[in-house]
């Protein structure tokens, strides 16, 4: 086999994991499968950072082209891969469409690393730090010889710090940073806003970059949202913060609505819910993570709501 193959089939590869990857589908299998095609060499990581720049660059032409509300996301579809000849010319093509339509497509291709869907998964850092990725979960890695910056691009992620090293570590997440003076703890990056709960140690943290900061201890909390506007919460209980990196999602006081989102987070499919959860009961518990089927059915009954399951691991909550 000659250079010039090796080199055309790692750029088919390289450009379909890039599809598959913008995708959203991916189980924590593919991703394993993916992590170890991406460790194979040099010659694929540099493949594949150079698709992905490509596809990235694409994110500042989106809204030249986009004007429709952008496409479901499919979930549950196993892809194969195989190298076809001039395959990449139409993996390109699919990767072009997504940048413009597939949610969350430019997260995925900015992030360093990411958890699959009902995936917990730990990455060791360079500098001797470790983060844990909660499900659905990225991050983009910026180590120079200023800082050790970490983007929370989306989700739930805990950091547990190497010191030792002068450069400061810290975590940006939705134009605010938490960094650390000694400590582990959590982000969490939602749709209303960026939680942080210090499990060991302190943190400072700061709703915008350039804003005043607030110190947190162990055990305490706070939260701020794209204003910038920085509220400290109630301290919690360290055994709950973060529980998932122990397999389990502990809810205390949480609407229904709530629940059934955070657990549905650790499904394969789609948890839908047709009924009127005004009047009810606030649910509490603690349940696993490898079991959401089975919370959801817990949280429906005490929520007096029947469950159906639908093909294609679709999960369907009603009066």
């Amino acid at each position: 086999m000659n250079s010039n193959h090796v080199d055309a089939s790692i750029d088919e590869a390289a450009a379909l994991w890039v599809v598959r990857l913008a995708s959203g589908e991916m189980d924590a299998a593919e991703m394993a499968r993916f992590r170890d095609w991406h460790g194979l060499s040099d010659a694929h990581r540099g493949v594949f950072d150079r698709e992905r720049r490509l596809w990235q660059s694409l994110d500042g032409q989106r809204a030249a082209f986009v004007s429709a509300t952008p496409a479901p996301r499919r979930r549950g579809r196993r892809w194969t891969m195989v190298a076809r000849p001039r395959v990449w010319l139409a993996a390109g093509a699919v990767a072009a469409t997504l940048a413009f339509l597939a949610p969350g497509m430019m997260i995925r291709l900015r992030a360093d690393e990411m958890a699959g869907r009902g995936e917990v998964r730990t990455v060791a850092l360079t500098d001797g730090s470790t983060a844990m990725l909660d499900s659905d979960a990225a991050i983009a890695i910026h180590y120079d010889g200023q800082e050790r910056r970490i983007d929370l691009l989306q989700g739930k992620a805990w950091f547990d710090v190497k010191h030792g090293d002068q450069r400061p570590f810290r975590v940006a997440a939705s134009g605010g940073v938490t960094q650390d003076i000694g400590t582990a703890f959590e982000v969490d990056r939602g749709a209303a806003g960026v939680n942080v709960n210090v499990t060991q140690g302190a943190v400072r943290v700061r709703g915008t970059a350039s804003g005043p900061g607030m110190l947190l201890g162990m055990a305490e909390r706070a939260r701020y949202g794209d204003d910038g506007r920085l509220v400290r919460l109630k301290p919690g209980m360290v055994s709950s913060m973060a529980a998932w990196r122990r397999g389990l999602i502990v809810l205390d006081g949480r609407s229904v609505e709530e629940a059934i989102e955070e657990i549905g987070r650790y499904r394969p499919g789609y948890t839908l819910t047709f009924a009127d959860l005004s009047a009810a009961p606030r649910i509490s518990g603690i349940f696993r993570i490898d079991a959401p089927d089975e919370a959801l059915r817990s949280v429906a009954q005490m929520a007096g709501l029947q469950v159906m399951t639908l093909p294609g691991d679709m999960m369907v909550l009603r009066r």
